[in-house]
């Protein structure tokens, strides 16, 4: 099992240290669309015992600030010196309707505690970003969660179907948005076509991304907002594409 850079850093400071100590690799940042996605916030937990004693009946307790996660412990029955025992148990309940409720992101804390016998043993706390319903944490920390941002069913997308649907019908073609039913590639291609000539006619202006305070990734507009406001960045052009595309019963991919 590997751990980040600043684990073993930790593993380091812990050999010099008389109680067992705490390793763990958390998420940078989490969102209400990697709680959908089943995406873990705990990554690895390990605790080493580096020292010369025996521990015994040792609780491990994780709590969170703001309250995202919901506590969780677990009981170590025995730690005898050299021991390394990682955690295989890593699954924690969220609150849903907190991360949902997110407007603005937030810095959150999870602390890791571990105890026997009434004497705190160690204690790690770890910072984490918590990030608003609508935003994207960037390349660095979400890029296999950005298809969690295409809407198909989104109002704004079915406005722009059924003027892909008119520009078929305009040109001679079925206005039937029908993927590949077909199963000519030249059907797919022109409803792509179709797709695409729709959301330029709706005759968008770049706009920077919606206000937000951080420095990686940003926050996504619907596409209902999109078409209402005829303002995107690149990247809400994108995903209002792909989301046009799969409602029209194509599969869209999205290339970084």
């Amino acid at each position: 099992m590997q751990f980040s850079e600043t684990s073993e850093a930790e593993n380091q400071e812990a050999s010099k240290s008389d109680n067992p100590a705490i390793v763990a690799d958390i998420a940078a940042c989490f969102t209400y669309a990697s709680y959908q996605n089943a995406i873990p916030v705990i990554r690895s937990i390990l605790v080493e015992n580096n020292t010369d004693r025996h521990f015994e009946h040792c609780r491990i307790e994780l709590t969170a600030s703001p309250a995202f996660l919901r506590p969780k412990s677990w009981i170590v029955d025995r730690l005898v010196p050299g021991d390394r025992l990682v955690l295989a148990d890593r699954k924690v309940e969220f609150d849903p309707g907190y991360l949902s409720g997110l407007n603005e992101a937030e810095r959150g804390e999870i602390t890791l505690r571990i105890a026997s016998g009434g004497e705190i043993l160690d204690e790690k706390r770890l910072a984490v970003r918590l990030l608003a319903r609508d935003e994207w944490g960037g390349v660095a920390d979400m890029v296999q969660l950005l298809p969690a941002f295409v809407m198909p069913n989104d109002p704004g997308v079915a406005a722009v179907l059924r003027m892909a649907a008119e520009r078929l019908n305009a040109h001679g073609h079925s206005g039937g948005l029908d993927g590949y039913q077909s199963n000519n590639p030249q059907r797919a291609y022109m409803l792509a076509a179709a797709v695409y000539s729709a959301i330029a006619g709706i005759g968008l202006h770049y706009a920077e991304p919606p206000a937000s305070f951080e420095s990686r990734g940003q926050k996504i507009r619907r596409p209902s907002t999109v078409a209402e406001e005829r303002l995107a960045t690149c990247l809400d052009t994108t995903l209002l594409f792909a989301a046009g595309l799969e409602a029209a019963g194509l599969n869209p991919v999205i290339l970084m």
